[in-house]
């Protein structure tokens, strides 16, 4: 068994282990992680890491190379996704070894912090030194919604809106902690197209656009997967909720659900404007893991110790103002960004 970074003559095969496991059934599966590959600005050979065995790729986890805003700074994040064994391969470790070759490459390569969204739950990456950081969830039934009169907002465009949702993104995003810093690069990029990152409605106010939604739906769901508008403006929150609301009335959803930062206002103006009351719950999807203690430290402008902190996880939820009950009050992760 040799663990190593891929090579350009490897990614052929790669691509077609990806879709075997992950979307063995689904047309167009090739052309989405080809775009993983050639359509990211941030893609190098070394972060698709490889298990190879007798002579063939038997599993693999793709480094994606992130920026994240923490109390005012940037960081940067190795973010871990696409872990895969091929089944006739299973249980012989090889997801564990490429995990610990992924700390050694990317505490080499420069990265601040690990980041991963796990759908198996956290305890495997617990054993391996990730920490878990609860995310605020919401669920609106809407058995008796209040019928929201008028029209309002319109769809948005990729070419025209671009240039607007980029600075009203920055703006938004400059006081929050864990979201992503995007560039041009990365709102085009092929993975962003496919991950849906570009929002469907829009509100303007003279002519500007002051706030947006990114929702995704279900016959039952419609689901939030982003909202943003100018810190402050709470016209253009509440007319997010009611457009939010049209929306469910036109797609006749029986709930709306997401995940918002704690206290976000457009959960307030949806009891107002649905008179419904939603139900709280949090995810812990989201996995951190401390890579550079000195670069960290340094970038949040604080003394850097001579050794890393003993408990990463007391360190994480004083970091993210995260207490063991409640969800972290300083740190959120916009869905559309996850790798």
């Amino acid at each position: 068994m040799e663990i190593r970074a891929a090579k350009e003559t490897d990614l052929a095969e790669l691509v077609e282990l990806q879709c075997l496991v992950f979307r063995p059934n689904e047309e167009g599966a090739q052309h989405r992680y080809w775009s993983y590959l050639r359509e990211e600005p941030t893609f190098e050979l070394d972060q698709a890491r490889i298990v190879v065995d007798q002579g063939r790729i038997v599993a693999n986890l793709r480094v994606w190379d992130r920026l994240i805003r923490v109390r005012g700074a940037q960081l940067r994040v190795g973010g871990i996704g696409g872990v895969l064994t091929h089944p006739d391969f299973r249980r012989r470790g090889h997801a564990r070894a490429l995990m610990q070759d992924a700390d050694i490459y990317m505490q080499r390569a420069g990265y601040d912090l690990g980041m991963l969204f796990t759908i198996i739950g956290t305890p495997y990456y617990a054993g391996l030194g990730w920490t878990p950081i609860s995310l605020p969830t919401f669920v609106f039934k809407l058995d008796h919604l209040k019928q929201i009169p008028g029209e309002m907002g319109r769809d948005l465009d990729p070419e025209r809106d671009l240039s607007a949702i980029m600075a009203l993104n920055d703006a938004c995003g400059d006081g929050l902690t864990g979201t992503e810093v995007r560039s041009e690069a990365y709102w085009r990029s092929g993975p962003s197209r496919y991950r849906d990152l570009f929002p469907q409605k829009g509100i303007e106010r003279e002519g500007k656009l002051v706030g947006y939604l990114n929702l995704s739906s279900t016959e039952t769901d419609l689901a939030v997967r982003e909202v943003c508008f100018l810190p402050g403006d709470e016209a253009a929150c509440c007319d997010l909720a009611r457009m939010l609301l049209m929306e469910a009335q036109r797609k006749e959803a029986r709930t709306i659900k997401g995940s918002l930062p704690v206290d976000h206002p457009l959960v307030d103006q949806l009891i107002e404007a649905s008179g419904a009351q939603p139900s709280r719950s949090q995810h812990e999807k989201t996995m951190v893991k401390l890579l550079n203690w000195k670069s960290l430290t340094a970038k949040l402008g604080g003394e850097v110790a001579l050794a890393p902190p003993a408990d990463e996880a007391a360190f994480w939820r004083t970091l993210f103002h995260q207490d063991s009950t409640t969800p972290a009050e300083g740190f959120f992760y916009w869905p559309p960004d996850m790798f």
